[in-house]
C-alpha cells in the first residue's frame, strides 16, 4: 500500500505500507536460505560437522575450480559473448553453481566462502522472487519491503546469535577457541613454541589437551594459553563461530542500502555515506577485537572479501531493480549522475591498478589469445555462423580485441598522474589499517598498561584526559579510539583501588567527561575564537549542502530530535565547531549531546573486556573466560547505535532538505570561504594542468610509477605473507618477555622490508609531487586573467589541454 503526501517545499513524498502477505512470503524465503548458512556453517548450527565431511571432498573440489578457470578462460577467448544466448545463461548458470560448490566445500583453505556465497545469493534470491511473485510491483515499493524484511530477519538472527553465544560452552574462550581450531583442521606449528609441545604426541596434540580425543582443555604456568598460537593462519575457527553475526550484518546492511539508494532521490547519498561509514566502523571494531582475542590471523582477507561481496549483492539488487527507472531519466539528470561519478572514477581507478594490475595484465594476455582465435574463426568462414561478430570486429587487425584496444586507447587518456597517487594513496591506507590499527595499536596498549600500572588511577585519568583532548582536537580522528583505550588502561590501573566492576563505571564517567569536554573546546576555542578564520570555515565546508541543512537545524533553539540526531550523529569536529562560529550558548549543545553515552558505554565495556579476556591466572588458565564474548557482543551494540546515530543524522539532514528548502536557500554564501574555495580549484586546476602526462618529464614519471611499484609489492607482501612479516604479540604480552625487550621484533625480517618498501614509495611520491609543486607555482605566477576561463578539459579530445 502506498501514500503520497506533499512536503512543505511543494514535492512529493511516497510512503509504502505494511503489507502482511508479501512480508511473511519475502521472510519465509529468505529465511529459509539464511537458515540453511546458519546450519551448514556456524557453530550454531552443523558448521563443525560439515567441515569434517568437507574435507573428503577437497581433492575434487580444487580440481574443480581449476577446471572451472580453464574453461572461463577458454569460453573467453572463444567469444562466448558471441555464443547463442541461450547457451550463455546456461553456461553462466553451470559455472556460478560449480563455483559456489567449490567455496563450499573448500571452507578450510577459504574460509570466507560460505559468508561470501551466502551475501551474493540473497540478493540473487530477491531478484528471483521479484521476478516471479512481484514481477507488477513497483521497484521502489519493493526496496521498502526488503528493507524491513533484511532488517527484521538480521535483528532476531542477531539476537539469536548473542543469545546463544552468552552460554558458557559457547562463549569465544580459550577452550573453545582450541575445540573450534582443532575440529576445522588447523595446521599444527610448534616453530615458535616448542614448549607447547606434548612429549607423548609431540606431532598432533598439543600440550594443553587432556587426552588424545581433544574433548577437554586445561592449561598451567608451563603450557599457557600462549599455546594456542601453535594453529597458525586459523582464521576459518573464528569465522565458523562467528558466521551467525556476520551474516545478520550483511542482512542489516544490503536491506538499509536498499532504504536508502533511490536513483531519483538527490539526497539519498547522505544515507549511504552513513551506512557505507557504519560498515567501515563494524568491519574495523572487528578487525581490532579479534585481533587482540588471538584470533585476527588472516582476517582481513576475509573481511575485505566479506565487504566486496556486500558491495557486489547490493549492486545486484539494484541495478536489478532500478536498471529501467535509469534508463528511463531525463539526460539532465544522467549528465549530473555522470559528473557526480566522475568525481570518484579516478579514485577508483587508482584501487584497479593497485590491487588489480596481475589481473589487468592477465587480461590483456587472454586478450591476445582471443584475436588470435578470432582471426582463424574468421579466417574460415565460421564468423556468421553460431559465433557472430560485428563489421568492426572483423576488420580489426590489432594483436589484442576492439574492445580491449578501445579500452587501451581510454587508458592512455587517463589523468596518470593522478590515478597513480590514488592508488599510491589506497596503498597508504590498507598498510594504516593493516599494521597501525591491528598490530601495532595492540603493542602500544601492551606497553600502555604495563608502564602506568604502577601508577595512581588520578594520574593515569589526566594522561587519558590530556591524551584524548589533544586527539579530539585533531579533525579526523574519531572518538571510538579513545574511549577503547580509556576503558583498557583505566580498568588496567585501577582494578586494585575501585574494584573491576567499580573501575569500568570510573572509566565510562572520564570518556563521556572527555567527549563533553572536547565539545566545549571544539566549540569555544576553535569555533569561536578562530571562526573568523577562513581557513577554519572552508575546513568545516560552511558552503557545503550538507553543513548549510545543519545551521539550520542547529540554530533552531529548541531541543529538536533532528537537533540531537546531528549532535550525536554527526561529524565530530565539524559540527561542534560549526556550533561555535554559529555562537550557540553551549549547555544547551552539552544537553543534547548527552545521548552520545549510549555509543560511550559499550565501547568503554568492549576495551574493558577484551583487556579482561587477556588476564590468566599463575596457572595460564583465564580468569574470566566469558570476556572475549562479551567484547563481541559489545562491539556490536556499538555497531548498533554507530549505525543508529549516523542514519538519524542523516535522516535529519535529508528532512532539512524536504522541509526546510526556502530557508536553506535564504543563508547567504560565506563568500571568503567561496573566495578561498575558488584559489583553491584553481590550485588545483593548474596542478591537473602541470601534471599532464604528456608534459611530464621522463625522471618524474619514473619516480611516480616506482613508487606504485613499491606500494603494489609492499601490500603484497602483507596479504600473502602476513604472518611471516609480524610477530604473534597479544594485548597482554610484554615486550621484555615476548619481544625480548625490543618492540621493533614485532617485525620479522620479512615485514621489514616491506616497511622499508613503504618508506620507498613515500619519498618517490614526494619526489613527483615535489616536481608538481614547483610546476604548479610557475603556471600560476605565469597565468593572466583570461586563463581563468579557458577550460582545461577538451570534451572533444579526451586530453588534458
Amino acid at each position: 500500500m502506498e501514500v503520497s503526501s506533499f512536503n512543505s517545499n511543494g514535492s512529493t513524498s511516497t510512503h509504502v505500507g505494511l503489507d502482511l502477505c508479501p512480508f511473511f512470503v519475502l521472510f519465509v524465503l529468505t529465511g529459509a536460505l539464511t537458515s540453511l548458512f546458519v546450519m551448514g556453517y556456524s557453530g550454531m548450527g552443523m558448521g563443525l560437522e560439515v567441515i569434517a565431511q568437507t574435507v573428503e571432498y577437497h581433492d575434487e573440489a580444487a580440481a574443480v575450480l581449476q577446471t572451472l578457470g580453464m574453461v572461463l578462460g577458454f569460453l573467453y577467448v572463444t567469444d562466448v559473448h558471441r555464443w547463442p544466448f541461450l547457451l550463455q545463461e546456461v553456461l553462466v548458470f553451470c559455472g556460478f553453481v560449480a563455483l559456489c560448490v567449490s567455496l563450499l566445500l573448500l571452507v578450510t583453505e577459504t574460509p570466507f566462502g560460505p559468508l561470501c556465497v551466502f551475501t551474493i545469493c540473497m540478493p540473487l534470491l530477491l531478484i528471483g522472487i521479484k521476478y516471479t511473485l512481484f514481477k507488477s510491483t513497483p521497484g521502489y515499493t519493493y526496496t521498502i519491503w526488503i528493507y524491513r524484511v533484511l532488517v527484521t530477519q538480521g535483528v532476531l538472527l542477531l539476537g539469536l546469535f548473542f543469545y546463544w553465544a552468552s552460554q558458557g560452552e559457547n562463549m569465544w574462550d580459550s577452550p573453545t577457541r582450541a575445540y573450534y581450531s582443532d575440529r576445522c583442521g588447523c595446521a599444527i606449528n610448534y616453530k615458535e613454541f616448542p614448549e607447547c609441545m606434548d612429549p607423548e604426541t609431540p606431532d598432533t596434540v598439543p600440550c594443553f589437551w587432556t587426552t588424545t580425543d581433544k574433548v577437554e582443555v586445561e592449561f598451567n604456568h608451563i603450557c599457557t594459553t600462549q599455546c594456542l598460537d601453535v594453529y597458525e593462519e586459523c582464521g576459518e575457527a573464528f569465522l565458523l563461530w562467528a558466521n551467525p553475526g556476520l551474516a545478520a550484518m550483511a542482512l542489516l546492511v544490503i536491506g538499509f542500502l536498499a532504504q536508502y539508494l533511490h536513483p531519483n532521490d538527490p539526497h539519498a547519498v547522505h544515507g549511504v555515506s552513513a551506512t557505507v561509514r557504519t560498515v567501515a566502523v563494524v568491519l574495523f571494531l572487528l578487525w581490532i577485537f579479534a585481533s587482540m582475542a588471538g584470533a585476527g590471523d588472516g582476517l582481513s582477507n576475509t573481511l575485505i572479501a566479506f565487504a566486496v561481496s556486500m558491495f557486489i549483492g547490493s549492486a545486484i539488487v539494484m541495478s536489478s531493480l532500478f536498471w529501467s527507472a535509469v534508463k528511463n531519466e531525463s539526460e539532465t539528470d544522467m549528465k549530473g549522475a555522470a559528473q557526480q561519478a566522475e568525481t570518484y572514477k579516478d579514485v577508483f581507478k587508482g584501487l584497479l591498478i593497485l590491487a588489480g594490475l596481475p589481473l589487468l595484465i592477465a587480461y590483456v594476455i587472454l586478450s591476445v589469445v582471443n584475436q588470435f582465435i578470432r582471426r582463424i574463426i574468421i579466417a574460415v568462414g565460421c564468423g556468421g555462423g553460431c559465433v557472430k561478430y560485428t563489421d568492426e570486429e572483423k576488420e580489426h587487425k590489432g594483436c589484442v580485441t576492439q574492445k580491449v584496444s578501445e579500452q587501451i586507447q581510454d587508458f592512455l587518456h587517463w589523468d596518470h598522474s593522478k590515478v597513480l597517487t590514488y592508488a599510491v594513496y589506497w596503498g597508504f591506507g590498507y598498510i594504516f589499517f593493516n599494521v597501525l590499527a591491528s598490530k601495532f595499536t595492540t603493542l602500544f596498549l601492551s606497553w600502555l598498561i604495563e608502564y602506568t600500572a604502577p601508577m595512581n588511577i588520578l594520574v593515569v585519568t589526566g594522561i587519558v584526559t590530556f591524551v584524548g583532548m589533544i586527539l579530539f582536537l585533531l579533525p579526523p580522528i574519531p572518538g571510538i579510539p579513545i574511549y577503547l583505550t580509556a576503558g583498557i588502561v583505566l580498568v588496567s590501573v585501577g582494578q586494585e583501588s575501585l574494584g573491576l566492576w567499580g573501575s569500568i563505571g570510573y572509566a565510562c564517567a572520564v570518556s563521556i567527561l572527555i567527549k563533553l569536554l572536547a565539545c566545549v573546546m571544539q566549540q569555544k576555542m576553535i569555533g569561536e575564537l578562530f571562526g573568523r578564520s577562513v581557513a577554519v570555515r572552508q575546513m568545516v565546508g560552511i558552503n557545503s549542502e550538507g553543513i548549510r541543512a545543519m545551521r539550520v537545524v542547529l540554530s533552531d533553539p529548541r531541543l529538536t530530535m533532528n537537533k540531537v540526531f546531528i549532535l550525536v550523529g554527526g561529524p565530530d569536529w565539524p559540527v561542534s565547531v560549526l556550533c561555535g562560529i554559529l555562537g550557540l550558548d553551549a549547555l544547551p549543545i552539552l544537553i543534547g549531546t548527552l545521548p552520545v553515552a549510549a555509543l560511550v558505554v559499550p565501547t568503554v565495556f568492549a576495551g574493558s573486556f577484551a583487556y579482561m579476556g587477556s588476564i590468566e591466572n599463575e596457572d595460564g588458565v583465564d580468569l574470566y573466560p566469558w570476556a572475549d564474548t562479551m567484547a563481541a557482543v559489545a562491539s556490536a551494540i556499538i555497531a548498533a547505535c554507530m549505525g543508529l546515530f549516523t542514519l538519524s543524522a542523516a535522516g535529519a539532514v535529508k528532512d532539512t532538505f524536504e522541509k526546510n528548502k526556502e530557508k536553506i536557500d535564504a543563508i547567504p554564501i560565506d563568500e571568503e570561504v567561496k573566495a578561498a574555495d575558488d584559489i583553491a580549484q584553481k590550485e588545483n586546476d593548474a596542478y591537473s594542468k602541470a601534471t599532464v602526462w604528456s608534459n611530464v618529464p621522463l625522471w618524474a614519471k619514473i619516480a611516480l610509477i616506482l613508487s606504485v611499484a613499491s606500494m603494489i609489492a609492499c601490500c603484497g607482501m602483507l596479504v600473502a605473507f602476513n604472518t611471516h612479516c609480524f610477530a604473534e604479540y597479544d594485548l597482554m604480552y610484554t615486550i621484555s618477555e615476548h619481544l625480548g625487550g625490543k618492540w621493533y621484533n614485532l617485525v620479522k625480517p620479512l615485514g621489514r622490508y616491506a616497511m622499508m618498501l613503504i618508506v620507498v614509495s613515500y619519498l618517490f611520491l614526494k619526489v613527483f609531487q615535489g616536481w608538481a609543486s614547483g610546476e604548479t607555482s610557475t603556471i600560476l605566477k605565469n597565468s593572466s586573467p583570461s586563463d581563468e576561463t579557458k577550460p582545461l578539459y577538451d570534451s572533444e579530445n579526451p586530453r588534458y589541454t
